[in-house]
C-alpha cells in the first residue's frame, strides 16, 4: 500500500515538474523573441544612411542685393558651398531684439541674404552656425542678411521673421573686413543670374530667377518590400503579430491592433494610435506638454537615424532638406532635393518627395515616407520652362493665385513616373498657398491663354 502511494507521489511530482518545465520553455522562448525584436534593431534599417542637423537644415536660396539688383548663383548647387563656409567661418555674437523703431533697416548698402525654406525657431540658429552665445529670444526666423559695410557697428547681421508682427533678431558678426573681402571674392569668381522680387502676402517680397536655366533628369530606382518581416519590425513590436487586408481606398493596410502602417505604390502611412490615447489622457488630466522646436528636430532625426532611413544619393545630388516645422503642432516635414532644387509630388497615391512626422507627447504618433530610393541617373530632353517674368504674367491674369493667396514661390521639379524602372524629375514652378505647395503646369497655363508654349513639351 505504501508503495502504491510512494508511486503517485512521484507521479505527481513529475507532472508538476513538466508543466514547470513547459512554462518555463514558453516563457523563455517569449523572452528570446523580445530579445531578438531588440536585437532586429540592426537587421531592420532601409537602405539609407544617417543624418544629422547641419546637413538637413540649409537655405534654398542665397541672394546678393547690390546698388539695388539682386543676383543669385548661375549653379545653384554652389549655394551649398557658400553656406558651408559661411556657417563655419562667420562667427555671430551680441544678440538682441530688434527694437521696433529699428525696423526700417536701410537696405541701400550691400548684404547677402540666405533664405530658408521654412521659418525656424531661434534655437536652431547655434545648430547652422557658429556662436559661443545662448539665445534667450523666443522668436523665429526664415532669411539671414548680412551687411557688408565695415562702418556699420551694429545690426551687422539680421535674423528676419516672415512673420510681420514677429520678431527679429539683430547680431554682429566677428571680423567683419575679412567677411566683405570673402564675398567680394566670391562675387568676382562665381557666375550669376539676375533675380526679381515678386510681392506675396503680407507684403513680403520673394525672389525668383529672372531666367530658369534647370535641367531636368531621370532616375531609376529600387523599393522595399513591406511585406517583409524585417520592414515590418521597424514599426511594429512582434511582426508575427500583424495582419494585412485590402484598403478600400486602394493599397494594403497593416496592423497589429495599435499600430497601423498603410501603404499605396510607393508612399506609406503609419499611425501609432496608443500614442493619441496617450495624449488624450494626458489633456483631460491636464498633463499635456508642448514639445518644443530643437526637440521636435532632435526626436524626428533621431527616428529616421533609427532605421537609416534617409535615402539619399549625394554624390548623385540627392538629398533630404528640413522645409517645414510647427512646433504647435508637432509637425515636422523633410523634402528631397535635387542639386539643392526642391521636389514636388503630384502623385495621387501619396506624397513621394518628403518625410512626414507628428508628435504626441515627445513620442511618435504619425510618420509619412516614400518607400523607394533613386539609384541611376539618365539624361533627359530639355524643357522649356516659363521664365521668371512669364511667371509672374501669368499668376497676375489668373485671378486664382492672388498676392494675398501665395506666400512663397519657388522652382524645382515634380517628380512623376514615366516608365515602370524610371522616375523622371520635370523642372516646374512652385506656389505655396493655403493649400500647401501646388504645381504650375502646361494645361494651367494653356487654359489660360496667351502661354500655350510657355512650358512647352514635358
Amino acid at each position: 500500500m505504501k508503495f502504491e502511494l510512494v508511486k503517485t507521489i512521484i507521479l505527481y511530482f513529475l507532472i508538476g515538474l513538466s508543466l514547470l518545465l513547459t512554462f518555463a520553455i514558453w516563457n523563455y522562448d517569449r523572452a528570446y523573441e523580445v530579445a531578438r525584436e531588440d536585437d532586429q534593431t540592426t537587421d531592420a534599417e532601409l537602405a539609407g544612411v544617417e543624418e544629422n542637423k547641419k546637413n538637413l537644415i540649409e537655405p534654398y536660396q542665397i541672394l546678393f542685393h547690390t546698388n539695388g539688383t539682386t543676383t543669385g548663383f548661375q549653379e545653384k548647387e554652389k549655394e551649398l558651398d557658400i553656406f558651408d563656409e559661411v556657417s563655419e567661418k562667420v562667427h555671430f555674437y551680441d544678440f538682441s531684439m530688434l527694437e521696433e523703431n529699428e525696423d526700417e533697416i536701410d537696405e541701400s548698402v550691400d548684404y547677402v541674404e540666405i533664405v530658408f525654406p521654412t521659418s525656424m525657431p531661434t534655437a536652431y540658429i547655434r545648430e547652422i552656425f557658429s556662436s559661443d552665445e545662448q539665445i534667450f529670444i523666443d522668436s523665429q526666423f526664415k532669411s539671414v542678411k548680412l551687411f557688408l559695410d565695415e562702418n556699420r557697428t551694429a545690426n551687422q547681421v539680421i535674423f528676419d521673421n516672415s512673420d510681420p508682427y514677429g520678431i527679429d533678431i539683430r547680431a554682429n558678426i566677428q571680423n567683419i573686413p575679412t567677411v566683405i573681402d570673402y564675398f567680394e571674392k566670391v562675387q568676382k569668381e562665381e557666375n550669376f543670374i539676375t533675380y526679381q522680387p515678386v510681392e506675396v502676402r503680407n507684403d513680403r517680397l520673394v525672389y525668383i530667377p529672372s531666367e530658369s536655366n534647370i535641367k531636368g533628369k531621370k532616375f531609376g530606382y529600387t523599393s522595399m518590400s513591406p511585406d517583409s518581416e524585417t520592414y515590418q519590425s521597424i514599426f511594429f513590436q512582434n511582426p508575427q503579430d500583424v495582419k494585412s487586408s485590402p484598403n478600400p481606398e486602394g493599397g494594403t493596410t497593416y496592423s497589429d491592433g495599435t499600430r497601423q502602417m498603410f501603404v499605396k505604390g510607393y508612399f506609406m502611412e503609419y499611425t501609432d494610435f496608443s500614442t493619441d490615447d496617450i495624449s488624450q489622457t494626458n489633456q483631460s488630466e491636464g498633463m499635456a506638454s508642448q514639445v518644443r522646436g530643437d526637440q521636435l528636430l532632435t526626436l524626428s532625426i533621431e527616428h529616421i537615424n533609427s532605421h537609416n532611413g534617409w535615402l539619399t544619393q549625394e554624390q548623385k545630388g540627392i538629398k533630404y532638406r528640413l522645409y517645414n516645422v510647427n512646433t504647435s503642432l508637432q509637425e515636422i516635414e523633410y523634402r528631397m532635393i535635387y542639386n539643392n532644387y526642391p521636389i514636388f509630388s503630384l502623385n495621387t497615391q501619396g506624397d513621394i518627395s518628403t518625410m512626414y512626422l507628428e508628435f504626441r507627447n515627445d513620442s511618435l504618433f504619425r510618420y509619412t515616407r516614400p518607400l523607394m530610393i533613386l539609384t541611376q541617373s539618365y539624361d533627359r530632353a530639355d524643357t522649356r520652362l516659363m521664365s521668371g517674368e512669364e511667371l509672374v504674367e501669368f499668376l497676375e491674369n489668373s485671378g486664382e493665385y492672388t498676392t494675398d493667396r501665395i506666400f512663397d514661390i519657388q522652382l524645382g521639379y515634380r517628380i512623376e513616373q514615366q516608365a515602370e524602372q524610371v522616375f523622371d524629375l520635370i523642372p516646374t514652378w512652385c506656389i505655396q498657398t493655403y493649400n500647401g505647395w501646388e504645381i504650375i503646369t502646361k494645361e494651367m497655363t494653356e487654359n489660360q491663354g496667351g502661354h500655350t508654349n510657355a512650358m512647352g513639351t514635358n
